[in-house]
């Protein structure tokens, strides 16, 4: 039978086809976008994994969730401890080297691009950052130099400001799925002259509004040679439980910093990630499951209806097996079309959105390649398109099964 006579057929009992391809496009459309979404977590826990390359991190009581937000979701925020924990943290037994960042936020005004997070680090001693953003990176860093994130809009030569004082991106990074990508790069110094910029500005605006700047509930000034946070690297043989004990039993149990393990970060993340994969697994497979079971009721009420034309059919000569190929053409043709419909409705809902969907979700959320896009959308195709024409074969029998005449007699009583 040719295709024409096909669509013919399907134009024809236009609601039952809606029908029918409703259910396909919500099928292939969850499908895709939840096989999406899951992928593009799975490849931001592992570049998480895969970048946070220091064993434990070293920040002022109190400030272990500012930065873990400054990791996982490049929420801006400044925080200051004392630069001597440097030498500190050395000299505990265990620790291998050290490398102190400075995280300063800023601020949504004039005399800012925009609102984001600046990380400087130790050019010298840096084992976290350097390697991953040395990709395109020129020799030496300038003060006047920096490494935006992969989704930081501006290109490499483009100029920029922060606190009144002019830029130069030198370099981009490709998305990591982390909140280094709406992050920016800079030397340790020259991230301690942009904390000093801001604060001045913060003090100059609070002057001319004639509020006093040393009330105790405004922001203070950055402490000299200022850090936030120490990066930590065991020495061989060593663990992160034991430097731990080691600084503990060296400086107290509670002497103003808090030092957090990097696989505790990687693991609330894997948490999480578990979390959010396991129920659009189970929605998947459940949706696919009912799909399958009211795709066979429907095909079946409709071949019910249509008896009558399935009997004239027969008595001028049809086979049985064309009438059953003429169905399973009529499914494959209704679960192709409606698949393709529904992942191109997903694909226009998900990759606009993928901003919104990281900061909704919390989690490192890295897109995924053409490629690998292009291969999850064939395998949501395949799985969606096959459920209308397996469902069908549930039908089938109906056709196979009863006689010519039986159908007949059935529509003439």
């Amino acid at each position: 039978m040719s295709l024409r006579i096909v669509f013919g057929n399907l134009r024809s009992r236009i609601y039952r086809t809606a029908t029918l391809g409703l259910i396909t496009a919500i099928l292939a459309a969850v499908l895709f976008g939840g096989l999406v979404v899951s992928s593009c977590l799975k490849r931001g826990a592992e570049g998480l994994a895969a970048r946070l390359g220091a064993d434990l991190l070293i920040v002022a009581e109190g400030y272990d969730r500012e930065m873990e937000g400054i990791l996982l979701r490049g929420e801006p925020t400044s925080f200051y401890m004392d630069s001597e924990w440097i030498e500190k943290i050395a000299s505990v037994d265990g620790v291998a080297s050290v490398s102190p960042q400075l995280y300063v936020a800023t601020l949504n005004s004039e005399c800012c691009t925009a609102s984001v997070q600046l990380i400087g680090y130790d050019t010298l001693s840096d084992f976290l950052i350097l390697p991953w953003i040395k990709t395109g990176l020129p020799s030496k860093l300038e003060e006047h130099d920096i490494v935006v994130g992969g989704m930081i809009m501006g290109q490499v030569g483009d100029a920029v400001k922060f606190f009144n004082r002019d830029y130069r991106i030198a370099a981009k990074m490709e998305n990591t799925g982390t909140g280094f990508d709406t992050s920016i790069f800079m030397t340790l110094s020259a991230a301690r002259a942009a904390a000093l910029d801001g604060y001045e500005i913060r003090k100059a605006a609070f002057t001319e509004m004639g509020i006093e700047y040393e009330d105790e509930y405004l922001p203070v000034p950055p402490p000299d040679n200022a850090i936030s946070t120490i990066a930590v690297l065991a020495a061989e043989g060593e663990t992160p439980t034991g430097i731990l004990r080691n600084i503990q039993a060296k400086y107290g149990y509670n002497p103003g910093i808090v030092a957090v393990p990097a696989n505790s970060i990687i693991n609330t993340v894997s948490s999480g990630l578990r979390t959010v994969t396991y129920f659009i697994g189970n929605i998947s497979v459940a949706l696919w499951f009912i799909s399958l079971l009211v795709l066979a009721v429907l095909f079946s009420a409709f071949i019910g209806e249509r008896k009558r034309e399935f009997g004239l059919l027969r008595s001028i000569g049809a086979s049985k097996k064309k009438l059953a190929g003429t169905i399973m053409l009529e499914s494959c043709a209704v679960s192709v079309i409606a698949s393709l419909v529904g992942i191109i409705a997903a694909a226009l809902i998900v990759f606009p959105f993928e901003t919104y969907l990281r900061k909704s979700i919390n989690l490192p959320y890295a897109e995924l390649p053409l490629l690998k896009a292009g291969i999850t959308a064939l395998f949501a195709f395949i799985l969606s398109s096959a459920a209308g024409p397996f469902a069908t074969l549930f039908s089938l029998g109906k056709i196979l099964k009863t006689d010519t005449m039986d159908i007949i007699r059935e529509d003439l009583r």
